[in-house]
């Protein structure tokens, strides 16, 4: 006990990092390193993806878009959509059961006259509508009410 503490006062008794330390300190100053040089390369990315060329017909209007609404696990997606007038909206079941996609408000179906998929939409079955009048127009599942979304034609 005595050598022990006489160690202690002259210094003796530091704690020393053993040889794994200095290893794993070494192979992080690596992986640093070799990430440093790895993120710091310049990429070539195309970039032309990311530019929306928007074509105008003889007019000078913009061209009818068609977009894609998903239906699956009871959830439409997205919920809201906002259109120009004269764009398609394909609603597209990706569910295990059939639906039937309808305007509301239930049980009138008023919204927008015409706006009935007539029938179950199966599995995998898409259908498509044209919006030709602006407004906010509702539909929903008719077979689950609560179903639904909105389509903002401008």
């Amino acid at each position: 006990m005595i050598n022990f503490l006489k160690n202690l006062i002259q210094g003796e008794n530091e704690p020393k990092p053993k040889g794994y330390l200095w290893i794993v300190i070494i192979i992080l100053l690596m992986a640093l390193a070799v990430s440093i040089v790895f993120f710091s390369r310049s990429r070539n990315y195309d970039t032309s993806v990311l530019v929306l060329t928007v074509e105008k017909n003889q007019n000078g209007e913009k061209q009818p878009r068609i977009y894609t609404v998903f239906y699956k696990n009871g959830t439409f997606s997205p919920t809201n959509l906002r259109i120009r007038r004269g764009d398609t909206v394909r609603f597209e079941n990706q569910g295990l059961f059939g639906i039937h996609i309808i305007s509301d408000p239930h049980p009138e179906h008023n919204d927008l006259s015409g706006f009935d998929s007539v029938g179950s939409i199966p599995q995998g079955g898409i259908f498509t509508y044209t919006f030709a009048v602006p407004g906010i127009f509702g539909y929903h599942n008719e077979r689950d009410t609560n179903e639904g979304g909105k389509i903002i034609v401008r």
